[in-house]
């Protein structure tokens, strides 16, 4: 059933005692697995580069910074990473993260041994770091924001290369790389639309700043809903705006929940509140007028009525040309 991912992304904004709060949070909002992100400023942007649009969008000062600077504000090394992971376990809360190059994620499988990684949007077409990564024995969840089917198809199969990551164990979320994503640009039906050409397990990475898409993800049936949460909305960063607060991610969970209680299993059987109506909706063979013993029983002097309390009307063919053992009265059960 659908797992809920926290991501809590670069929304620590460089602090520890930031990204434990957020940890806190998830875990007693009932989230299944909290996410970080894991890269070394200088392997990840060239020096000069400026702001994406978005990032604009959600920092008012300094928008003439470089990416460069902003990143490496919002960054968390890898001891301080280590010190997550392990803070996690103490909470029994599951650590994941996504390596934006190859020494982060050398780090996250070789020292903390991860045995899920997560691959961000962006580097679905970064050849090197998939091949890294196609060398361990790991679950994959593979974002495609801003891709086409190709591209992903070309991931994966970079992926299996290394002969160590199977199929079965790749899950693609579908995603839209906006913050905050328009509902007109959700799209879901690329859910169904990646599970039918690629045969694997499919989740949604949601970047809107509300939970309707997520509800209807789960409806879809997929294995992970994503979502960035933050402490505050309104903090200085450039993925705050479209995260959810805890307040609403407690709404998120629940909603979840309750999305997977009326989803069900899936089997096709009377539940326990069904079995008890049975008799009362079902219907028996009874004799439509007097019948004599001897005589045949035939459409003419039989029917089915309520309840089922003598034979059910399912064996009607049964005694159809059958001679009658006793009289039977009007509405008398046909036993």
């Amino acid at each position: 059933m659908t797992k809920i991912i926290a991501e809590v992304g670069i929304n620590h904004n460089g602090s520890l005692s930031i990204a434990k709060k957020l940890i806190d949070n998830a875990k007693s909002a009932g989230v299944d697995i909290v996410k970080f992100q894991t890269f070394v400023p200088e392997e990840v942007v060239i020096a000069n580069l400026k702001l994406a649009p978005y990032q604009k969008k959600n920092l008012p000062l300094n928008k003439q910074q470089s990416m460069l600077n902003m990143i490496s504000k919002y960054f968390l090394n890898f001891q301080d990473q280590k010190k997550l992971f392990n803070y996690c376990k103490k909470k029994k809360i599951q650590f994941l993260s996504s390596p934006f190059d190859k020494q982060s994620a050398e780090f996250l499988l070789k020292e903390l041994k991860l045995k899920v990684i997560k691959i961000p949007s962006g580097e679905i077409t970064n050849y090197p770091l998939l091949k890294y990564i196609s060398k361990f024995n790991v679950k994959i969840i593979l974002s495609t924001g801003m891709s086409r089917l190709d591209e992903i198809k070309n991931a994966i199969n970079i992926l299996k290369k290394g002969r160590k990551i199977k199929l079965k164990n790749i899950c693609i979320l579908h995603c839209h790389t906006d913050y905050p994503t328009k509902l007109s640009d959700c799209n879901l039906n690329s859910i169904n639309f990646i599970r039918r050409h690629l045969n694997v397990k499919v989740g949604l990475s949601d970047h809107t700043n509300c939970n309707n898409a997520a509800f209807l993800a789960v409806a879809m049936g997929v294995e992970y809903i994503e979502k960035h949460i933050t402490l505050n909305k309104n903090m200085k960063g450039p993925d705050h705006k479209a995260s959810l607060e805890t307040k609403d991610l407690i709404d998120l969970v629940r909603m979840v929940n309750k999305a997977k209680q009326i989803l069900g299993t899936f089997h096709k059987e009377p539940t326990k509140n069904e079995l008890k109506n049975i008799i009362f909706a079902r219907k028996s063979i009874v004799a439509s007028r007097p019948i004599k013993k001897g005589e045949m029983f035939s459409e003419e002097n039989m029917t089915t009525k309520r309840p089922l309390l003598g034979k059910p009307a399912s064996d009607w063919k049964e005694y159809i040309g059958k001679k009658a053992k006793k009289n039977f009265k009007n509405d008398e059960f046909i036993k």
